[in-house]
């Protein structure tokens, strides 16, 4: 995640109770985001685990990271990371 990036401050309520929200609840405790009204923004860039987990941290919800990034032509992350590694390897 890069520095100055914004994600949805509340979680869905389809994540209360889980791991996804105590791992939000972490990030909303540390010094990596800052609150802004309605929305997170980000103090400085952070590496996630996975393109999953960097997805929910912003959205407040789960996510399926490799399908929610998208360049600006609106192809997603598993079209141009895993997608390309298959067929390049094929």
């Amino acid at each position: 995640m890069l520095e100055g990036s914004i994600g949805r401050k509340n979680n869905v309520p389809s994540i209360m109770g889980t791991s996804d929200a105590a791992f939000r609840d972490k990030l909303l405790a540390s010094d990596l985001v800052k609150i802004e009204g309605e929305s997170i923004v980000f103090l400085k860039d952070h590496l996630f685990p996975s393109p999953s987990r960097a997805a929910m941290a912003v959205l407040g919800r789960t996510a399926n990271g490799w399908q929610e990034w998208k360049d600006s032509n609106g192809t997603t992350l598993d079209l141009l990371k895993r997608q390309a590694i298959s067929s390049a390897s094929a």
